[in-house]
């Protein structure tokens, strides 16, 4: 069953209620089971995290206090240490980390950013990329880049070779899903990485489905750009994405569009227009600002979103995603266990340690009925179904599952 917007707007209406009402929720601890009160919106067994994950109670305080502040009172600027947080999340430098409205918009900015379709060339991406990004590669297919997508094999994966294989001299961009919202494949990064920077490419990868619930490092990984909004794994909304791009890669890019926010001085920029300005040839003088920020900056974020975001890193990062990674796996093993015993065709390879785990059935929206019916929410399709535990989750919600979708 496929959560929709109306669901979530209902759950943070009821979280907005619950903290009105006085009630605390506890916060993450170095065992994450038991932190359901962190998580009052959530009804019944959802395990559709990697649809859109449950705001917490905490970062639904967090909104209310921003909003409070809008009717009267100081609502305080927190764009730096949300940025800076979400750099230690994933090894980034705090000034290597700018946002974006969407991960799929952030996907545009760096293929801009790099001068693509202009320059030419090879992009190389895959059947287990996130589906969106592909209207975007086929236009720039149709504009003059040479565009491939892999199909995946037999268990599920992409191979380092398939990629090996389709690489040529002319390639300039690998475009990847960390871990893919399909089944929950997960790439090696750092041979990615290794491969395209053996070609003179460069390596994006979509981490909308990682962040928060894998552990990335960048830098070890070798990654050049990477994004993705905070409403899935980091437990907030839409509207708000975290774009990382490697300040190394500075010269070599161009802005892909113009915000005010670029400049250092947009405040108070250097006219010639307004009463008391000295004269001057020139109306108006930027002055652009250092390293990521004057590439891809553009407007402010949507504050209350921000806020939110604020208060779910410190979650994250205080609870450790090694954490949630221990806890899950015993949940995600069981599912796989059960239902390949039940005859579901397996979609994720079953070394796989994300926290999606998908099965081939044909017209799986059919499982729908009877999931509904015992308050059991997943994501279905007409060719497979997704589930996706988070540490609110515990096995009796996978015996649950497993009792209630029945055999093949």
């Amino acid at each position: 069953m496929q959560s929709t917007r109306r669901e979530f707007l209902a759950g943070l209406t009821s979280l907005t209620a619950l903290t009105a009402s006085g009630l605390s929720a506890c916060s993450f601890s170095s065992t994450p089971q038991g932190s359901t009160t962190s998580f009052p919106g959530v009804s019944g067994t959802y395990l559709n995290s990697a649809s859109h994950h449950p705001m917490t109670l905490q970062a639904a305080e967090a909104i209310q206090q921003y909003a409070s502040g809008l009717t009267g009172g100081e609502s305080a600027d927190v764009s730096s240490e949300v940025r800076a947080k979400f750099a230690r999340l994933i090894n980034a430098d705090a000034d290597e980390v700018t946002y974006a409205p969407s991960t799929s918009l952030g996907e545009n900015l760096v293929v801009s950013a790099l001068n693509i379709p202009a320059r030419g060339g090879r992009i190389i991406t895959d059947a287990l990329h996130f589906i969106g990004s592909f209207y975007m590669y086929e236009q720039l297919g149709k504009q003059g880049m040479d565009v491939v997508i892999l199909p995946m094999q037999e268990d599920g994966s992409i191979s380092i070779k398939q990629y090996t294989d389709a690489m040529t001299d002319d390639t300039v961009l690998l475009a990847v899903s960390h871990v893919s919202w399909v089944n929950g494949f997960e790439h090696d990064l750092k041979a990615l990485s290794s491969l395209a920077h053996s070609a003179g490419a460069k390596l994006y990868v979509d981490i909308i489905q990682s962040a928060g619930n894998t552990p990335i490092d960048v830098k070890e990984m070798g990654v050049d750009f990477a994004c993705c909004a905070s409403y899935k794994w980091l437990m907030g909304d839409f509207g708000l994405s975290f774009l990382y791009a490697d300040s190394r890669l500075v010269d070599e890019l161009n802005p892909p569009w113009y915000g005010y926010m670029q400049t250092s001085n947009f405040v108070t920029p250097k006219t010639s227009l307004y009463p008391f300005d000295p004269p001057g040839d020139i109306p108006y003088t930027s002055e652009k600002r250092e390293g990521i920020a004057g590439i891809f900056n553009g407007a402010f974020p949507p504050r209350m979103i921000e806020a939110g975001a604020n208060v779910s890193l410190d979650l994250l990062l205080d609870t450790g995603v090694d954490t949630l990674v221990a806890y899950r796996q015993p949940l995600l093993e069981a599912i796989q266990n059960g239902l390949r015993e039940r005859g579901f065709r397996p979609y994720t390879p079953i070394d796989s340690r994300s926290p999606i785990v998908s099965f081939i059935h044909r017209d799986a929206q059919s499982l729908n009925d009877r999931l509904t019916q015992a308050g059991i929410s997943i994501s279905a399709y007409n060719d497979r179904f997704r589930i996706s535990p988070s540490f609110f989750n515990d096995m009796n919600d996978v015996d649950r599952l497993i009792e209630t979708i029945g055999r093949a």
